[in-house]
């Protein structure tokens, strides 16, 4: 049950029941900054996210403090709308944000009408608990953690590491026990990475693409030198900005993925040269400039490109996408062979 979400929870209700919360609910929509609510004020609503990431900033918060990230199907506000206190911390949007809004004084109807809620409610705070209790540990120790990715979501393991200031490697490993993914942390800080044959941002970045249902996590507090690092692993952003970067990512891709839900699908060249001249995507061009080459001489899906390319899943679909609408490339299962054109036809 950890990974299922708001919307998963929908589907398993009856109509009757999925027009209630619609009626004692609302979404309600979050610019990048915004707040959603301030630390002393009352709490009467509690909210679900649907779509980006909020920041939750302890009372008081100095520049610089350790900060919670949420994201997609994360509950916050629970606190005040459950027991009446005043919100102990800031939430604010730290990317465009969309949530589901339930007030405190709706529960007595949607409990009557929708009983499941409040125990999709109940399963979704009591899992935060444990792992909450099973990853805390003190910042001075030395920290050796392992689980299965069935009980800890990655977002959370990542974001104990960087809490707690932590030195050393995270590995995670299939189902089968194989290492698919090692991350070094310098005092919370990421330095480099692996996933698969992806290396430095772009496997973070792959890393949180997509759900790990199954398969194992394992941090052990070591050193790791430069030397090992690897040519193209190392990561100098901040922490906090590549895991947004990375919520942001995976949200658009879910996007991208309902419309290219067929990974094997070939994807066709039907021009001679490439045009890249979309200015708002200017740091997709290598992506572009890749992809053509893979498919200048023949078909590829794009599970070929998730093999060969050394981009994410998100800039390849998000590229491929752009490729298709301004017809540089036809996908398709059945395509007929390219009429090639000129770039400028």
């Amino acid at each position: 049950m950890l990974h299922r979400d708001f919307f998963a929870f929908c589907t398993s209700l009856h109509l009757i029941e999925l027009k209630a919360i619609g009626i004692l609910s609302k979404v309600r929509h979050f610019a990048e900054n915004d707040l959603v609510y301030s630390s002393g004020e009352v709490g009467d609503e509690l909210f679900i996210i649907n779509r980006g990431a909020v920041e939750l900033l302890p009372h008081n918060a100095r520049p610089g403090s350790v900060t919670t990230v949420l994201s997609r199907g994360d509950i916050f506000g629970e606190t005040g709308a459950l027991m009446e206190l005043p919100r102990d911390h800031t939430a604010r949007a730290c990317a465009p944000l969309s949530v589901q809004s339930f007030r405190r004084s709706e529960f007595p109807e949607l409990i009557q009408r929708v009983p499941s809620f409040f125990f999709f409610l109940a399963e979704k705070l009591t899992n935060r608990l444990f792992q909450a209790k099973e990853l805390a540990r003190s910042p001075n120790s030395l920290l050796e953690l392992t689980g299965s990715l069935s009980n800890f979501d990655v977002v959370t393991v990542y974001q104990t590491i960087i809490q707690s200031m932590q030195t050393g490697l995270l590995s995670i490993a299939d189902e089968e026990g194989e290492t698919i993914s090692t991350f070094y942390f310098e005092k919370g800080t990421p330095r480099w990475g692996r996933f698969e044959h992806l290396s430095g941002e772009e496997a973070f970045w792959q890393l949180f693409l997509h759900e790990h249902r199954s398969g194992t996590f394992f941090f052990s507090n070591q050193t790791q030198v430069r030397a090992d690092w690897g040519e193209g692993s190392e990561m100098s952003r901040h922490a906090d900005e590549i895991l947004i970067n990375a919520i942001q990512m995976r949200d658009q891709f879910e996007d991208l993925r309902k419309r290219m839900t067929d990974s094997s699908v070939r994807l066709k060249r039907q021009k001679l040269n490439l045009a890249w001249d979309n200015p708002k995507i200017e740091e997709l061009r290598p992506v572009a400039e890749e992809i053509w080459q893979l498919a200048y001489n023949s078909a590829v899906t794009l599970a070929d490109l998730h093999g060969q390319s050394r981009f994410c899943d998100w800039k390849i679909y998000r590229t491929v996408d752009e490729l298709v609408r301004n017809g540089h490339f036809t996908l398709g299962a059945n395509c007929e062979e390219p009429q090639l054109v000129g770039a400028g036809s």
